[in-house]
């Protein structure tokens, strides 16, 4: 539809409707026009004008997977613009809240009247939960001496003050291309190490530390192996909350309250946001997570799930976890799953040919199981991401992995595909760009996969996505 029509269809409605305002005819015509670019671009504008920024972000997506038209190229402009707004907002909250936390921290070390000693830890989850061992994986440059890191790792830990009253343990791990270092790796695994250290906060002495002439696995060794045990439970129930949150989360964007209870974010295709509920390891003693909806703050939406669903057993990350994101890197052939600045999974995954595979910014429209397709070619998991065809998938020819050779649609390796659709819900946004990010070492922790069920396949269709 051109401009001119466009704005015929506007005169005649409000000359129909005169007490309708514009808002409800954008909402009209993109009801009736459901591919066309120009209404959801003026609904997009519409709604920011109202600073109502996320259904204004919705509404412009929604022009990008439009046919192309009229206000096409508007509608990503203006996307693009609301996210570079939204990222510069983020980055005034987080300045404001390192700044009150160093105002904060001054005060403590200008006017205590003693020694310095951790604050008394503050827990959000039910007393009757253990505090369990707390372990950190940090990264070091692998160049320092053996005196050096213990030197530098003692610095670190005695900066940091967490508000811990338990020891913890730092196991420290030679530099990982493109991830930061001296800062806690969430979700890696720490299969060649440099050294280990356990440290006392409320004290401030290192109760015990080892540290290796060059790195190496160590197995076997008695002061490792026991943190590596306590790291792998850490970051099995650390994966369960953020899984469950950023579910929670998209829930709440997609219908405007949260569920009643946490199963019913495991329903039946289509609104299969997650296959299973994640239950707690036994060591917790909870038969289920703790879930508090009468505690959610629809204006600090992220922020107040950390009461909604606590972390329990465990203090909350150092750098807060943050809603799940897909982002590929098609130059290299990199998928990563992330959280905020947290890698929490990365994966090779094979794409389009002839640059088949569309850039932009997209969300999971759909899961399901077992997606059909001639000679199983759609793999075990489908999770599709745009309307007309393309969907991450898993696929029959593993040895695609890492090469251009689809239509368009993204391919991995089953066993991937399968943990990606247990970490992300419906609504999790796909960013797919051709941007050169390197395929650096990334070491996956223990493959977290929750099984899905028979209610999420659709036996009776047959799919023809862009495989």
């Amino acid at each position: 539809m051109d401009k001119v029509s466009f704005l015929q269809e506007k005169s005649t409605f409000h000359m129909k409707f005169p007490d309708q305002s514009d808002l409800s005819f954008y909402r009209w015509f993109t009801e009736q026009h459901p591919d066309e670019a120009i209404g959801w671009y003026h609904l997009g504008r519409e709604r920011q004008a109202r600073g109502d920024r996320e259904q204004a972000l919705a509404a412009l997506r929604r022009a990008l997977h439009a046919k192309p038209g009229p206000y096409f190229n508007e509608a990503r402009e203006a996307y693009q613009e609301l996210i570079r707004e939204r990222k510069q907002q983020e980055w005034r909250n987080k300045t404001r809240r390192l700044l009150a936390s160093l105002l904060f921290l001054y005060f403590q070390f200008a006017f205590s009247p003693g020694p310095l000693t951790e604050p008394k830890a503050v827990t959000t989850y039910p007393s009757a939960v253990p505090v369990r061992p707390h372990v950190e994986v940090i990264a070091v440059p692998s160049h320092l001496s053996a005196a050096q890191r213990e030197s530098q790792v003692r610095k670190y830990v005695e900066s940091r003050r967490p508000s811990l009253t338990q020891p913890y343990t730092v196991i420290v791990v030679p530099e990982v291309a493109g991830a930061p270092i001296y800062t806690p790796l969430l979700f890696y695994q720490p299969n060649t190490v440099l050294g280990v250290m356990r440290y006392h906060p409320v004290n401030r002495t290192v109760i015990n530390q080892k540290w290796f002439d060059r790195p190496g696995t160590y197995e076997e060794d008695q002061m490792l192996r026991p943190a590596r045990t306590s790291l792998a439970e850490e970051q099995q129930v650390t994966e369960h909350i953020l899984a469950l949150r950023n579910a929670l989360y998209r829930y709440y964007q997609q219908k405007g309250t949260l569920p009643v209870n946490l199963a019913l974010l495991a329903g039946a295709y289509p609104g299969n946001y997650l296959p299973q509920i994640p239950v707690p390891p036994a060591g917790l003693g909870l038969k289920a997570y703790p879930y508090r909806p009468d505690a959610f703050r629809p204006e600090a939406a992220w922020v107040s799930l950390r009461d909604v669903l606590p972390l329990p057993g465990y203090p909350e990350p150092l750098i807060p976890l943050a809603p799940l994101q897909i982002r590929l890197s098609e130059s290299s052939h990199t998928m990563r799953l992330l959280s905020g600045s947290h890698v929490v999974r990365s994966y090779p995954v094979g794409i389009g040919k002839n640059g088949s595979t569309p850039e932009g910014y997209f969300t999971i429209l759909q899961k399901i199981n077992q997606p059909r397709g001639h000679d199983n070619i759609y793999g075990t998991r489908g999770m599709v991401f745009q309307s007309d065809g393309y969907a991450i998938h898993g696929t029959n020819h593993p040895e695609s992995i890492g090469t251009s050779v689809s239509l368009g649609c993204i391919r991995m390796l089953n066993a991937a595909v399968e943990e990606l659709y247990s970490f992300v819900s419906l609504g999790t946004e796909v960013i797919l760009s051709d941007s050169p990010v390197p395929a650096y070492p990334w070491s996956n922790p223990a493959p977290f996969v929750l099984a899905a069920r028979p209610e999420e396949e659709t036996p009776h269709v047959i799919y023809q996505w862009l495989h």
